[in-house]
């Protein structure tokens, strides 16, 4: 798969080194969320880094900044970022709300369910 744009990009890697690429954060969420593959079989999730996107991001410690006005591939919305003055600077630039990866799973769900 090529990704149209690495800045939203993630991808999961199964616990046989699989790797599922997603264009958008959030459909990588949704498809864990969705219960795309089994929990147990999931040894890892990569997020690129929206502020540098050469650099991947463990999903789990990463935060996420959500806002209508981010225009992603999916339509997500979503961003991913290094926790810490980059995250805090874009949100207070863009608006939004900086979320964990549990928050944004906990959104995917609730979405997923519509």
């Amino acid at each position: 798969m090529t990704l149209a744009d690495p800045h939203y990009a993630g991808e999961l890697v199964t616990t046989t080194g699989k790797i599922i690429p997603f264009d958008d954060v959030g459909c990588l969420a949704t498809f864990v969320a969705a219960g795309g593959i089994a929990r147990d079989r999931i040894h890892s999730l990569w997020v690129h880094d929206f502020a540098q996107p050469d650099s991947m991001l463990d999903a789990t410690t990463a935060v996420f900044l959500q806002h209508d006005s981010i225009r992603t591939p999916m339509d997500y919305g979503l961003v991913a970022l290094r926790p810490g003055a980059t995250a805090d600077s874009l949100r207070a630039r863009l608006g939004g709300h900086l979320l964990s990866w549990q928050e944004v799973l906990e959104t995917a769900q609730v979405r997923g369910a519509r």
